[in-house]
């Protein structure tokens, strides 16, 4: 088979996928390309931000991320593998034949849908961390395509949600592809929900322009999400410590641990990460050889929490920080042996939340999607139904709840990204919930207190999504990018300015301060 005297060949522009498995194929060179970002995703999300800190041993790479000073040679940050991701998308939607129909259905459209939600989340995750990109459509294919001047293309991030969402609006409602198992993963969780890549251009152009429309769209987009996808923040995956004779004991029941399986209903996009076929994954090796760490800032903000169970019991910490961190690198037995972590420096911590990965960077959760619904509906004026997805579960119960979410939020008509009346939504708790008890019962440690203006009863809201992300979604990828979409949107309202960002990192590091004070340095030089 490998003695061939064929000299024949088949060239990129005469490939054009009419066989049945080409466009399946052709999504795994997707999938493949896509794990050449993993890395750097949440390196770059994580390192620039106040959780994740570098050590004496780590290399100079990663304290050129620490230290928002990235040169060229970077090997956790190349711009190239981003274009390599999206050429491939390209590729792949120009060949696509999607009026292609068998048995009334449109087969090639799922593939389509699929890979322009991976080139929108890619070429959102450019513009997010070197603020502006080139962006094309059509594949380049030869040298004469590479030579041509790409400049007038340059986009910025609102310019570039213009784009994005115009293209990815038209394809709501088209249903994954199904490839099966790859890697003895199920292939599904490779995807790019529309409605969540959708929800998070709308965010985020809201607040780069002021646009209040944008993020009704993006609430609605998200519940879409979780309605179609069943998705909750469920109750059965909280840690919570054992009572005994309703006091709290010294058990505890890491369920929260379980919100990170692959068939627990929570996770919904994993970049896979397979080094068998001799692609790298940096973030395991890095975890273990502690070159990359919690900082003090994470560890204190899960140990600041109040745990409620009672009005009579209640006690310190918040039961996340177990299975987001830990000194052991074995089992989930190994994490609860020792719930005080008691004479262990933040140096000697592994991040858990990577051994839990099982080399997959998990991109997209139910916990999140609901932090960034809350975000969204905050800035419609929505505060107590915003607190609501901290503090209590949108659920039928909590929704008719006048001191939960009253009636002046509701409106009426109730919009329909506010019905969570559905049995779907029975078992949705609040995020804090996860870690902290019953938050839903508590009227001491954790409630919203009466403001003099709607404006401060937002910002007061927004400041504690903020930080409920720091709990819920700490090494995931995301905080940089959370500080700085916050950020740029009080400077766009008058609200604030770079410090809220730069306050926050120079915590963990203080000699950034006065450069983060201008966000054109929060970008990386191309």
């Amino acid at each position: 088979m490998l003695s061939v005297d064929s000299t024949k060949f088949t060239s990129a522009n005469q490939y054009n996928m009419n066989a049945p498995g080409d466009s399946v194929y052709s999504m795994f060179g997707v999938l493949t390309r896509l794990q050449k970002l993993a890395d750097s995703y949440v390196l770059l999300g994580e390192l620039r931000g106040d959780l994740m800190n570098v050590s004496e041993s780590s290399d100079k790479y990663l304290k050129e991320i620490n230290d928002f000073n990235i040169s060229r040679e970077n090997i956790y940050v190349n711009i190239k593998n981003y274009y390599d991701v999206i050429n491939n998308c390209n590729y792949i939607i120009s060949k696509l034949d999607t009026n292609v129909v068998d048995k009334g259905l449109k087969l090639k459209l799922r593939e389509y849908a699929a890979v322009k939600a991976i080139r929108a989340w890619t070429y959102m995750q450019m513009a997010l961390n070197f603020k502006t990109v080139k962006y094309y459509e059509k594949p380049i294919l030869t040298v004469a395509d590479a030579e041509k001047d790409y400049s007038a293309t340059e986009c910025n991030m609102e310019q570039l949600a213009d784009k994005l969402i115009a293209d990815l609006e038209p394809l709501q409602g088209v249903t994954y592809p199904n490839l099966g198992y790859i890697d003895a993963y199920n292939s599904s969780f490779s995807y790019f929900p529309i409605d969540f890549v959708l929800g998070d251009l709308y965010l985020w152009r809201g607040s780069l322009t002021g646009n209040v429309a944008d993020y009704e769209s993006a609430a609605y987009d998200y519940h879409d999400l979780m309605y179609n996808n069943r998705l909750i923040v469920d109750k059965n995956n909280c840690s919570t410590w054992t009572p005994v004779n309703n006091t709290i004991s010294s058990d505890a029941n890491l369920n929260w641990i379980r919100s990170f399986s692959l068939n627990a209903g929570e996770v919904i996009t994993t970049i896979m990460c397979p080094t068998v076929y001799g692609q790298s994954y940096y973030l395991d090796s890095l975890n273990n050889h502690h070159q990359i760490v919690p900082s003090a800032i994470a560890i204190k903000n899960w140990d600041s929490q109040t745990y409620y169970l009672n009005e009579a019991s209640n006690a310190q910490g918040d039961l996340r920080k177990y299975g987001s961190i830990s000194y052991s690198d074995a089992t989930n037995a190994g994490v609860s042996t020792d719930y005080t972590f008691s004479g262990v420096t933040s140096s000697s911590y592994l991040i858990y939340k990577y051994k839990l990965y099982q080399q997959n960077v998990i991109v997209y959760r139910s916990s999140l999607l609901y932090l960034r619904y809350a975000e969204a509906v905050n800035r419609l004026n929505k505060p107590k139904l915003a607190f609501a997805v901290l503090k209590y579960g949108l659920n039928s119960t909590n929704m008719f709840n006048e001191k939960i979410v009253p009636m002046k939020e509701k409106g009426s008509p109730m919009p329909t990204y506010m019905n969570f009346s559905d049995s779907r939504f029975l078992n949705n708790v609040g995020i804090r919930m996860r870690g902290l008890g019953n938050m839903d019962k508590d009227t001491t440690f954790y409630a919203l207190p009466r403001m003099a203006s709607m404006s401060d009863s937002v910002l007061y809201v927004e400041d504690l999504i903020q930080k409920e992300l720091s709990l819920e979604t700490a090494f995931e990828g995301n905080r940089f990018q959370d500080l700085m979409r916050i950020t740029l949107r009080r400077i766009k309202n008058g609200e604030g300015d770079a410090s809220y960002l730069a306050d926050k990192v120079a915590l963990k590091n203080p000699d950034i301060r006065a450069k983060l004070m201008n966000p054109d340095n929060w970008y990386i030089s191309k």
